[in-house]
């Protein structure tokens, strides 16, 4: 079975292109395979913008797809603020708070919200996102690995261990896999943030991220990738 691959499309750029007034989303995800469906290719994931934790988070009624990805969110005031609160009991009343809020709503409409962890952030961790999972099974919630959103510059030195933890507990279960690469850059030791580069570009192992993905994650499961360069990554990728 041929593993699905979508592209993390901009939404404005997208809107533009067909004509529309205005995106509805920040990203989509879509289909590189753009006959899968007689019907058309349709839209795997809709990425909207903002943070959940801020009390001002809301979604498009008319996002191109039933699934929403959003990041779990901060109580810093910027999205990738570093806020220690986060992490601890604030952080969390403050998600299971929205999780209550935004539930009836999804189940309402027919939509699932996707989480994309982020170290900076409420889903800040495996353990953390594994938890959701158990918490609410059943529920309208899913988790989207992204090993490049965990994983903190000074985590780079241990890499390989953490991307091994990460496929393992979250490979499994995970709606998706956002594999992007990442690198220090000139803001890096002011931020504490690392830039975000296309597979293959940056400084992850991409050798042992296609082993771990083929060994821990279902064959049916999608892999998004960033536009621009797609064999390049496929190939980094073995996809």
């Amino acid at each position: 079975m041929s593993r699905p691959v979508h592209l993390l499309h901009d939404a404005a750029l997208l809107a533009r292109m067909l004509g529309l007034e205005a995106p509805c989303c920040a990203q989509i995800a879509m289909p590189t395979d753009m006959a899968a469906s007689a019907d058309g290719p349709s839209a795997w994931g809709a990425f909207v913008e903002g943070n959940p934790l801020s009390g001002t988070w809301i979604a498009d009624a008319e996002a191109p797809s039933r699934r929403l990805v959003s990041y779990s969110g901060t109580l810093g005031e910027g999205l990738f603020d570093d806020e220690p609160r986060t992490w601890m009991r604030a952080g969390h009343d403050r998600f299971k708070a929205f999780l209550d809020e935004i539930e009836p709503a999804l189940r309402l409409h027919g939509r699932t919200l996707c989480f994309r962890p982020h170290h900076r952030h409420v889903l800040g961790d495996v353990h953390a996102s594994v938890k959701l999972l158990r918490d609410r099974a059943g529920g309208p919630f899913e988790v989207l690995l992204s090993p490049g959103d965990l994983l903190a510059p000074a985590m780079l030195p241990q890499a390989e261990d953490h991307l091994a933890r990460m496929f393992a507990h979250l490979g499994p279960v995970a709606a998706a896999v956002l594999l992007t690469d990442v690198a220090p850059d000139a803001g890096t030791a002011e931020t504490g943030l690392l830039a975000v580069r296309r597979a293959g570009e940056g400084v992850l192992p991409m050798p042992l991220v296609a082993r771990l993905l083929a060994e821990h994650v279902p064959a049916e499961t999608p892999v998004i990738l960033l536009p621009g360069g797609v064999d390049a990554q496929r190939g980094a990728l073995g996809l």
